[in-house]
């Protein structure tokens, strides 16, 4: 990997679990109506013995595989997420698409809960592209004739010795807080390992963990941002070119804002759906593109030169941008514009400045925004292409907008993504004391206990949870409302909603209450986006995943710092997340009665899914009727593994290293792997 956090930038070995030894893995093409089989080898190592278990992370070689917008049964083999495939293990999936299924970018990703975040941060996701159908995007003239070129954004992690490495076990916070301080004479502060974050084996730019003497700062992590495995790869346009780019952020949780040097993208299509008309950014207008977004945009090159595909910096509030691409003249930054931080975790190192700093903090020659993910040489004899006219094709398998809009929901929900920590202690008293939190957060502490987390206590709850549940007042400082009737965290064996029907619509509010966005997703049913933080959006947006924007400070006296231009700048927080107003997504959903089963609605950033921040959702085939949901998904799968195999002489599985040997495997793992000669691969 190139290591763009090194000054200079080094090349370094680098140790990731992959998709078939390539990031990303493997771009899979399919048309509606195919049924799309996948023998997945677990060759990743054993998971190591002794982690912590309960819902902390662990099992981080374990798998499964989620294709994620496709709207298919998630049940058995087909799309489950709820099967656990184990190192050594040969696991089938099958997953049959609908003939009227949508055409479009979609992709495929690993699931398993508590690992995600790890294998993301080797880059195990791939592009999954249904072709054709009708009311396809690709008949249209000008699509068909462009050069199609898929783009999928990672950033891939390591130690300093090249290693991706999973969770610190001994955290008991998400963050590392208080951060080291190495100017204490005598003897340096350095936070003892339960108030290490989670992911601080990675260390703020070296920060933690230190050198064995104690005193001195470890050697800084490693990481890359990648748009198809390549730190800004060169991409080649003739002047007047059309070219359609699939843009995916597939990222474990950093929110893109997408800028073409001297150029405007043209959005024909989000998250694999093609919209009415293009939306028609001008140079320089961000495009934001939230982790797990998919967009597809036309762009036509310039004269000739050189432009860089680039990101803006989201950290310092120098670009306000909107989670919509739409823009009209009441909207002319778009909808609801202001930050977008997806603050992942704080022992993440991150490009300069980091959260809440100022461009100018950054040094020459530091790894900074905006970040060049590609760089386009324009250059040759000219074409005269031209960009797609509007109306465009109306797609297939989902109901009309106006449909959505016209029907009578079935149920009216409300989501809310929230947040319960620990403040920072200090050097002299590293005790974390409860700050100000939202009222449901002392009843989950309580319920959430060092048991429930294998063996210790953890500070930092990152909950989805039904709105709709209040609890009951109790009096009780520090508690102010107990007796809620859900689960706050991700419970594998109960739906948030008992009552979701398959050929309902119903519309859902989800909320933020905490100071940065929430991607959120809903697994095998698409949403029509119609409210932003409250403001009806004039045309209605299909997607899968979108942005769920920051609370805002709306009330100048009780915000943290001064409002220089009006009484809501994005940026500037209330000192009590309590008196902010949270942000908002408001959707209509149909539930297609293919998708009837369970699977999940979480965050896409990962980390806050793998400790949490997800339910499960079950579509029932009728009003009192079973979702016929198993926590044993594999178990229908051996006999058919098993003929796969018999019929195949042994199925041969080939590693893309050249070292490795090519194996046969046990399609339980009982009977372990044998290796073959290396002359029987293929």
């Amino acid at each position: 990997m190139l290591d763009q956090n090194a000054q200079p930038p080094e090349t370094v070995q680098f140790d990731p679990p992959t998709f078939e030894g390539t990031i990303p893995g493997p771009t899979l093409a399919v048309n509606p109506g195919d049924r799309l089989s996948i023998l997945i080898v677990n060759d990743l190592p054993s998971n190591p013995e002794n982690e912590r278990a309960g819902f902390f992370p662990h099992n981080e070689n374990s798998l499964n595989l989620h294709t994620h917008g496709l709207t298919v049964s998630p049940l058995g083999i087909s799309d489950n997420i709820y099967r656990e495939m184990k190192p050594g293990t040969t696991n089938l999936i099958q997953v049959d698409i609908p003939a009227d299924h949508p055409s479009g970018t979609f992709w495929y990703h690993t699931h398993k809960h508590g690992s995600v975040t790890y294998q993301f941060l080797g880059g195990m996701a791939g592009f999954l592209i249904v072709k054709g159908g009708p009311g396809t995007l690709d008949t249209v003239p000008e699509v068909a004739a462009a050069k199609d070129v898929p783009m999928a954004f990672q950033v891939v992690r390591s130690t300093n010795d090249g290693k991706v490495v999973f969770v610190h076990e001994e955290a008991q916070q998400f963050g590392t807080f208080p951060f080291p301080d190495f100017t204490i004479p005598g003897k340096p502060f350095i936070p003892p390992p339960g108030n290490q974050g989670l992911w601080s084996t990675y260390g703020l730019d070296g920060s933690v963990p230190v050198e064995a003497d104690g005193k001195t700062l470890g050697k800084p992590s490693r990481f890359s941002y990648t748009t198809n495995g390549v730190a800004s790869p060169t991409l080649h346009m003739q002047p007047g070119e059309v070219q359609r780019w699939r843009l995916l952020n597939a990222t474990d949780g950093d929110n893109l804002q997408m800028v073409l040097q001297g150029h405007g993208l043209n959005v024909v299509a989000m998250d694999a759906i093609t919209v009415p008309n293009t939306y028609r950014l001008n140079p320089g207008d961000p495009l934001v593109i939230g982790p797990g977004q998919r967009m597809d945009v036309m762009v036509k090159a310039g004269l000739p030169g050189t432009y860089l595909l680039q990101t803006l910096d989201p950290n310092s509030g120098a670009v306000q941008a909107s989670v919509s691409p739409y823009r009209d003249s009441q909207f002319p930054n778009g909808i609801a514009p202001g930050l977008r931080v997806s603050r992942h975790s704080f022992d993440f190192p991150s490009p300069c400045p980091t959260l809440g700093g100022s461009p100018s903090d950054c040094q020459p020659g530091q790894f900074s925004y905006p970040l060049t993910l590609a760089t386009i040489e324009v250059s040759g004899a000219a074409q005269d292409m031209n960009l797609p006219a509007d109306p465009l094709p109306t797609p297939q398998g989902l109901p009309s907008i106006a449909t959505m809009l016209s029907k009578t929901p079935d149920a009216v929900r409300n989501v809310a993504f929230e947040i319960c920590g620990a403040a920072p202690g200090t050097p002299q008293d590293p005790i974390l004391h409860p700050p100000s939190q939202l009222p449901s957060c002392g009843w989950y502490f309580e319920r959430y206990d060092a048991a429930y987390w294998g063996g210790a206590p953890f500070r930092d709850l990152e909950m989805m949870r039904d709105a709709d549940d209040v609890g009951v007042p109790s009096g009780a400082k520090g508690m102010p409302r107990v007796n809620f009737k859900k689960e706050g965290l991700f419970d594998p064996t109960q739906p948030l909603f008992p009552d979701m029907i398959a050929g309902h619509y119903e519309e859902w509010t989800v909320s933020n209450r905490s100071f940065t966005d929430h991607p959120f997703h809903m697994h095998q049913n698409h949403v029509l986006i119609t409210k932003i933080n409250g403001i009806a959006l004039p045309r209605p947006e299909w997607h899968d995943t979108l942005d769920v924007p920051a609370a805002l400070c709306l009330n100048p006296a009780k915000c943290e710092a001064p409002q220089p231009t009006g009484p809501n700048v994005p940026g500037h927080k209330p000192v009590n997340i309590n008196d902010s107003t949270p942000g908002s997504i408001t959707f209509r959903t149909y539930f297609n009665p293919v998708t009837v089963g369970c699977f999940v609605a979480h965050c896409h950033t990962l980390n806050h899914e793998d400790i949490g921040m997800m339910q499960r959702m079950d579509i029932l085939p009728a009003n009192g009727g079973a979702s016929g949901c198993s926590l044993d998904g594999d178990r229908a799968a051996i006999p058919l593994i098993e003929r796969l195999i018999a019929g195949n002489n042994g199925f041969q599985v080939c590693s893309a290293l050249p070292q490795s040997k090519a194996k046969s495997y046990s399609p339980t793992g009982s009977g372990g792997l044998s290796n073959r000669s290396p002359d029987t691969a293929q």
